[in-house]
């Protein structure tokens, strides 16, 4: 059976999206976060993976960009089909260069619209996103972009570390993209299942490498050297 997670913080979009979701194929909804913390920690007790992921891009607790950076490295199984409300072009852009294989908007959770039927009319793109990400085809909805050629999508944070960082393990480099997040080093050692000792020595051991004095520095660095990419830089309004 399919198996779908959903991460969506708002209870008014959350309720119609799993109606919706489930609908598909008898799909089983096999995760519901509201927020991206308790996404990860769902991911990690879970017995089998979800084949899809429809993630909320604005959400508390670990924002949807770095949420796909991490899963696309740690879980690269999961199809990300990104959701939000909100049509930041830069931000949309960046979700799917560092991986997302869909984005849509949450119009179809109106489909009575003028917006919505003046583009699809009965289509349901919920579906024939979710139906393109399982044969690994893109899916990018209209009211984004009216041309997908008009989508310029940057090199990935993965490209960039296999080019310029392949010496630094993978342990470090998830606990760069946590340390991203803002979480608290316990809330990382939960994540990565390690010790907070352990956690601690990562960034010990990064701190010295990059010769950065705090976390802070920490995530300046890796944003400026593109080992992260973060949401600040693409929406003012991201978390």
């Amino acid at each position: 059976m399919l198996k779908i997670a959903i991460a969506e913080d708002e209870e008014r979009h959350l309720t119609p999206i799993i109606q919706e979701a489930s609908a598909f194929k008898k799909a089983q909804i096999s995760i519901i976060s509201k927020n991206g913390f308790d996404l990860l920690m769902s991911l990690k007790t879970v017995k089998r993976l979800p084949d899809i992921l429809l993630l909320d891009i604005k959400m508390p607790k670990i924002d949807g960009l770095l949420l796909t950076q991490y899963i696309t490295f740690i879980h690269p199984s999961i199809k990300i089909i990104g959701v939000s409300s909100h049509s930041n072009e830069a931000l949309v852009t960046e979700v799917l260069s560092e991986g997302a294989l869909g984005f849509i908007t949450k119009f179809f959770l109106k489909r009575e619209s003028a917006v919505y039927q003046g583009t699809y009319g009965n289509r349901n793109i919920l579906f024939e996103a979710m139906e393109a990400v399982l044969n690994n085809k893109e899916y990018i909805d209209s009211l984004l972009f009216n041309q997908r050629d008009s989508i310029k999508k940057s090199k990935s944070t993965k490209s960039i570390i296999r080019e310029n960082f392949a010496n630094i393990p993978n342990t470090h480099m998830e606990y760069l993209i946590l340390n991203a997040a803002n979480l608290s080093h316990t809330e990382i050692a939960k994540v990565m299942n390690k010790s907070l000792a352990s956690v601690k020595n990562y960034f010990n051991l990064l701190s010295a490498e990059f010769i950065v004095s705090n976390r802070s520095e920490l995530v300046y660095h890796c944003t400026t050297h593109g080992i992260v990419k973060h949401p600040r830089f693409y929406d003012k309004s991201a978390n």
